[in-house]
């Protein structure tokens, strides 16, 4: 899935991006006066720590970025301008564990502590703990509940973990709160799939693609509800038009070959599976697809 943010709010979460740029601007991050956090640093010091690590962030040396940002956290442990640097900086290092750790400090001490999400449910995402970070979710969405951004993504988790029914009513409120919030519509479009409601689902998608033509995701399921309605015309349309503006999408691939199977066009299914696995060398169960037609030939 292709995530686009909702165009009612300002761009998601640039709260990394403003740490590493905004330290060019010191006036906007007061260095705590020396020893008055237990630091030690001497305010010029501080201050010289933090523009040498703001380079280095700024051109994408993460491993420079590090030590220089751990000395300022072990100076004001507290502050948590340093603890959401060092948060970012162990994302782009690909040291999620520890990512996880500076965003739940960053959640204890920042004043606005939503500024830490998504970011805090992410993390544990990319450690494969699904429940931590649902947990996670559900704090963010319990400090902005009417923040469609944290409706969006507790609703994902949700719906990855199997819980169809609270996942839908997650998605319905949060097109409730923000209509044209593609993602959201999507999402309650695929849950509502799951649930046997095409029609609803094919109807929130076309108002989607109304407002979003080349939204992939959108032409994905709603190719999909077409088939399922028994229109494979129309579902076809849609589908050549998700691969036409996301030529890399492993599931609009698959969905056309499933089509085309459907269809006894044994070439485009060939050409399409072929193209998924060429995406998604994991994929046996396309590869073995593919195998299985590729001896029609033979």
């Amino acid at each position: 899935m292709r995530l686009h943010a909702n165009p009612n709010s300002p761009p998601l979460r640039l709260f990394a991006t403003v740490l590493a740029l905004g330290a060019f601007y010191w006036g906007l991050f007061r260095v705590p006066v020396a020893g008055s956090a237990g630091g030690g640093l001497e305010p010029d010091k501080a201050r010289e720590l933090q523009e040498e690590s703001a380079v280095m962030q700024r051109y994408g040396n993460w491993t420079k970025a590090l030590p220089l940002t751990l000395k300022l956290h072990e100076a004001y442990p507290e502050s948590h301008i340093y603890i959401g640097q060092l948060a970012d900086i162990y994302d782009h290092l690909g040291r999620f564990r520890e990512e996880a750790e500076m965003w739940e400090a960053f959640l204890e001490r920042a004043p606005r502590p939503i500024e830490g999400c998504p970011q805090i449910g992410q993390s544990y995402e990319k450690q494969g703990l699904p429940k931590q970070a649902m947990k996670a979710f559900e704090r963010c969405l319990a400090i902005e509940p009417t923040d469609p951004d944290q409706v969006f993504y507790l609703a994902r988790s949700v719906e990855k973990d199997g819980q169809i029914d609270r996942a839908a009513a997650l998605y319905a409120r949060g097109v409730e709160l923000s209509p044209n919030y593609s993602d959201l519509a999507v999402g309650l479009a695929r849950v509502r799939m799951r649930q046997g409601k095409v029609e609803e689902a094919r109807r929130l998608l076309v108002h989607v693609l109304e407002q979003s033509p080349k939204n992939p995701d959108a032409l994905l399921v709603l190719g999909l509800a077409c088939e399922r309605l028994g229109q494979r015309q129309e579902a076809k349309n849609y589908l050549e038009r998700g691969v036409a503006v996301a030529g890399d999408y492993v599931d609009m691939h698959l969905a056309l070959a499933s089509l085309a199977e459907q269809e006894a066009d044994l070439t485009t299914a060939i050409l399409h599976y072929g193209k998924a696995v060429e995406l998604d060398k994991s994929n046996t169960d396309a590869a073995r697809r593919l195998d299985m037609l590729r001896k029609v030939r033979q």
